[in-house]
């Protein structure tokens, strides 16, 4: 009776795990054009994306993302991408910290939520680790969560967290600047510039060579901001309550 239970248990785990990749594409279809409805339909951003030649075909890379100076970043990092594989981002537990955005993340299924207490805690590091393993991208913020109220166009200083990752994981880093998402109204025009994907450091880099790799990737961030999209009147701008409901 527990070799018939155990059988059972084994083709049950294999029958998942067959049906793990296309119920993720289908999820990772189905995330990109919910949110690019979002965004273009209902807010009426225009989202103009340079360098999509760059993202390799099927790769499970590590996309970092820079500046992050507003909460709808992420959603922005989803529609500039091709939808496989998907991108799993690794949100702080107060990335929806209200109804409306718990709705959004749910929808969106592309967010694990970590502690934010360390910029090199275990947990994340674990979980983007699980991420890069079962085959999908793994979207950061290298800078990390503090720094929405900072310069919009300056990046600030990265710590070694994506390096360990990067090298851990054996997995390639593509670079993704943004620019235009604060402030925000309805139209404003959001701009994504993607760079060629960078190699992760070899696995014998200690601390000082990890930090030299990721002072590199934040150089090579910073050289890709596009430029700022055209300002408007502020008694011509629709909505500028957005910036406030995204911050």
């Amino acid at each position: 009776m527990r070799a018939v239970k155990r059988l059972g248990a084994l083709r049950g785990t294999a029958m998942r795990e067959r049906l793990s990749g296309p119920i993720r594409a289908f999820q990772a279809h189905f995330t990109t054009s919910g949110v690019r409805f979002i965004g273009t339909r209902l807010l009426g951003f225009g989202i103009e994306v340079s360098g999509r030649e760059h993202v390799p075909a099927g790769e499970p890379l590590i996309v970092a993302g820079g500046p992050h100076r507003n909460w709808v970043d992420g959603f922005l990092l989803l529609v500039a991408l091709p939808p496989t594989p998907r991108v799993m981002f690794l949100g702080s537990e107060h990335v929806a910290d209200q109804l409306w955005k718990r709705l959004l993340v749910f929808v969106a299924g592309g967010f694990e939520p970590v502690s934010a207490t360390s910029s090199l805690n275990r947990e994340a590091l674990e979980t983007a680790l699980g991420v890069l393993a079962r085959g999908e991208r793994l979207g950061i913020f290298p800078e990390g969560w503090n720094h929405l109220d900072d310069p919009v166009r300056e990046i600030g200083d990265f710590r070694r967290g994506l390096a360990f990752i990067a090298q851990q994981s054996e997995r390639r880093v593509l670079p993704v600047a943004l620019a235009g998402s604060k402030p925000l109204w309805r139209g404003k025009t959001l701009r994504v510039g993607i760079g060629p994907p960078l190699d992760p450091p070899p696995m014998d880099a200690g601390k000082a060579a990890q930090q030299t790799w990721s002072d590199a990737l934040r150089a090579s961030l910073q050289e890709l901001i596009p430029p700022e999209p055209p300002e408007i009147p502020l008694e011509r701008r629709r909505w500028p309550w957005l910036t406030d409901l995204f911050n």
